[in-house]
């Protein structure tokens, strides 16, 4: 058994041994990459124009602005909100609060004011000025007696 251990001790200190060396390695040639950045020629710039281009990433979507000003035209559609319920879902402190315009007023989805009254509480939680008036408001003048008991009793369970 020991003399399993000599031999593992050996080849563990083999190759710490070279390990720095294997750092030090230099590679550089990556397709004359570097060879050209060091020593740019006319050759060097033809072969990296030749080269094709990289496909442009897809866009990324409207931003929220453009979300903001089509919620504010009454024209978001299920693409918006779908684009507001995802930073909404990541405490996209902004996108909380239209998605909760949104569900209270039925722009691009359903009204929902009970939906409407957890975003805002969701909103107030993340710093959203008024959201918590807003949800005061919802609860005493757009929530059904049967809705406001649902609150009441998701809240005593807290």
């Amino acid at each position: 058994m020991m003399a399993g251990m000599r031999h593992g001790a050996w080849l563990l200190s083999a190759i710490l041994a070279l390990l720095p060396a294997a750092a030090l390695a230099q590679f550089y040639d990556l397709d004359g990459a570097y060879r050209c950045f060091t020593t740019p020629s006319t050759a060097c710039e033809k072969d990296l124009r030749d080269q094709p281009r990289p496909v442009p990433p897809p866009p990324a979507g409207p931003s929220m602005e453009q979300i903001i000003a089509k919620v504010r035209d009454k024209t978001a559609g299920a693409h918006e909100i779908s684009l507001l319920e995802a930073r909404a879902a990541n405490n996209d402190p902004r996108a909380v609060e239209v998605l909760a315009w949104c569900k209270l007023n039925g722009i691009g989805t359903p009204a929902d004011a009970l939906g409407a009254f957890w975003l805002y509480r969701q909103a107030d939680a993340l710093g959203v000025a008024n959201a918590r008036q807003n949800q005061i408001a919802i609860y005493e003048t757009r929530l059904t007696p049967e809705q406001r008991e649902q609150v009441l009793m998701r809240e005593n369970s807290r």
